[in-house]
């Protein structure tokens, strides 16, 4: 996922009318505190966010607003907002482009169309290439529109960037699974789980793969250690769900 708050440096400095008269660390604190509260209390923050752009807070004041209304699940309209900005700074800076084609993207998949989520992700790619968390993002993309040898792919380049990421072997696992290509899967998993141990997806999708290999103890296993790892989190939650099908089917 899209830094926000690294995205902010960026946008910080950006020009705007009134927001030139106050020194830098005004800046910086109007804007950390608006992009806190889009987390904490994103309704408040988009008011505070609109109210700043009256006082002529500029691009970070429009920002705010749209992560405030991902917040709010406001996604369809959260993503044409940030796609909209990302056009507007193409030129004077394109690096803070591919940080709000990154952002734009995320809200476009969470709306539902990951279609265009991943267009927008094509066109950070290319002017950010060997962008780690990019190729992440667009894999997690082309696995849910079914692209899974373009996904690993990405996941390929992931990986070469940075041979000790975990998450980016899990999602490549995954695809393998859904390939049939389980001694690849399982690699990646056994690979992964020895990086982060304590991390409850890996522990998650190992238990997945053994269940296809008729291994319902060990798979038992896996899923008892999501639990133990993350008891109120989405992976023991389809931890839980498995057990409990893997309980029925067996009755």
């Amino acid at each position: 996922m899209v830094n926000i708050f690294a995205l902010a440096v960026l946008l910080l400095f950006a020009p705007a009318s009134g927001w030139a008269a106050i020194d830098d660390a005004q800046k910086a604190d109007i804007y950390n505190r608006c992009l806190a509260k889009a987390q904490s209390d994103p309704s408040a923050a988009y008011s505070d966010a609109l109210a700043w752009h009256e006082a002529g807070g500029g691009l970070p004041a429009r920002h705010c607003a749209a992560v405030a209304l991902v917040g709010t699940r406001q996604y369809a309209e959260a993503a044409a907002r940030l796609e909209t900005l990302s056009t507007e700074v193409a030129k004077q800076d394109p690096g803070l482009r591919v940080g709000l084609l990154a952002q734009a993207a995320q809200a476009w998949q969470l709306s539902g169309r990951v279609e265009r989520a991943e267009q927008l992700q094509n066109q950070a790619i290319e002017f950010a290439p060997t962008d780690r968390q990019l190729r992440v993002d667009r894999a997690v993309t082309r696995l849910t529109l079914g692209k899974s040898w373009e996904a690993i792919d990405d996941l390929n380049v992931a990986i070469e960037l940075d041979p000790q990421d975990p998450e980016a072997m899990l999602y490549r696992a995954s695809a393998y699974r859904y390939l049939d290509a389980v001694d690849l899967a399982r690699e990646d998993v056994r690979r992964a789980i020895k990086l982060d141990p304590k991390r409850p997806e890996a522990w998650l999708e190992q238990g997945i793969l053994e269940q296809l290999a008729g291994d319902f103890s060990a798979a038992r296993k896996s899923w008892l250690e999501v639990l133990n790892l993350d008891p109120d989190g989405p992976a023991a939650s389809a931890a839980r769900a498995r057990i409990e099908e893997m309980d029925v089917t067996k009755r």
